[in-house]
């Protein structure tokens, strides 16, 4: 699958063609990243994924040598130079030994769930992977690989990755989370990449008195719980209706009462940059 969509990109602050991106810049050494959804012109939650880029860095210990306001400079102008008002932008910082090599921002390929599948749930399986200092958001090109030829094959939406402990912790680009009585579970936050749409619901839940507990979920306790659900940059809040054969209910009402939430505080999101 291509990388690099659309026309254009950024690389080292220059506008340049997307003809000329080459795998090398983000597949050699270490590549910091986050993806970033542009919905009606509009960048989601930029501040949130700018903050944790910058928490990636002080976990692998380098510096970025973008400030948050020139990296908001540089993104800003793609939509308009891509001539395009929805889709994924993936910003990375490359590192070869450890020194500053590249800054790369453009368009990426993305997976949005249809209108269905928010009302029937997705199909998902569990594949073994552990990642090694989760919180840190690191460009994995193998990984990365398998899992999409995995997808396709078995004509899924998400994997879900089971740890040495056979703990699901989460999926390959979303936040897992499950239901049982009203009542939320999620994988410990040590344990995974804190999402930004898993960051508002947990606020959500606070804010409507839902009770959540971060707790390990084993594979082999999964039947138990009444619903569960992914959270992503691509697919917001994403009932899950099949794991491997198991199957759960989409029209839990916590479940849908998030899904509802979610979508008021997109909305709201776009209203506020509107009246700007």
């Amino acid at each position: 699958m291509k990388e690099c969509i659309n026309n254009k990109f950024i690389l080292d602050g220059q506008v340049v063609d997307c003809e000329q991106f080459r795998a090398d810049l983000i597949n050699k050494g270490i590549s910091l990243y986050e993806v970033i959804r542009v919905t009606k012109n509009r960048f989601l939650f930029a501040e949130d994924h700018l903050k944790r880029l910058l928490n990636s860095a002080s976990l692998a210990c380098l510096d970025l040598w973008y400030s948050e306001d020139e990296i908001t400079g540089f993104i800003g102008n793609l939509p308009l130079l891509n001539n395009t008002s929805e889709g994924n932008v993936k910003i990375v910082f490359n590192f070869l030994d450890r020194k500053k090599n590249h800054f790369i921002a453009y368009f990426v390929p993305h997976n949005y769930p249809e209108r269905t599948d928010y009302q029937n749930g997705v199909r998902v399986i569990t594949y073994p992977f552990t990642r090694e200092i989760p919180n840190k958001k690191i460009w994995r090109p193998d990984f990365r690989i398998a899992v999409d030829k995995l997808i396709q094959k078995e004509n899924i939406y998400e994997v879900l990755l089971i740890n040495k402990n056979n703990h699901i912790t989460e999926a390959s680009k979303a936040n897992f989370f499950a239901i049982l009585n009203g009542t939320i579970y999620t994988p410990p936050s040590e344990e995974v990449l804190p999402g930004i749409t898993r960051k508002h619901v947990l606020s959500i839940c606070r804010k409507q008195h839902i009770p959540v507990f971060e707790k390990d979920i084993p594979i082999n306790t999964l039947e138990g719980y009444d619903a569960v659900f992914l959270t992503g940059t691509s697919s917001g809040v994403l009932p899950i209706a099949e794991i491997d054969h198991l199957k759960f209910s989409v029209k839990d009402r916590v479940l849908s009462m998030l899904m509802r939430e979610f979508e008021k505080i997109i909305e709201d999101k776009l209203k506020q940059k509107r009246e700007r």
